[in-house]
C-alpha cells in the first residue's frame, strides 16, 4: 500500500508542475496582446521624441504626456 501512496504522491507532484506550466502559458497567451501594445507604444513614443528632437524641440513632449507632466507642477 505504501508504494501506491508514494506513486500517488509523485503523480500529484507531476500534475502540479504541469498545472503551474499551463497557468504560466495561459497567462502569457492572455497578456501577449497587451505586451505587444505596450512595446509598440514605447517605440512610437521614442519615434516622436526623436522627430521632435530633429525639429529642434527639447523635452516639450514630456508636457503632453499626462503620466509625466504631473511631476513638473
Amino acid at each position: 500500500m505504501s508504494k501506491s501512496l508514494d506513486e500517488l504522491k509523485a503523480s500529484i507532484e507531476e500534475m502540479e508542475k504541469q498545472l503551474a506550466e499551463a497557468k504560466k502559458e495561459y497567462r502569457d497567451l492572455r497578456t501577449a496582446g497587451l505586451r505587444d501594445a505596450i512595446e509598440a507604444r514605447k517605440a512610437a513614443d521614442e519615434a516622436v521624441k526623436e522627430e521632435l528632437k530633429n525639429l529642434g524641440y527639447s523635452n516639450t513632449y514630456s508636457y503632453s504626456n499626462p503620466f509625466i507632466s504631473w511631476r513638473n507642477f
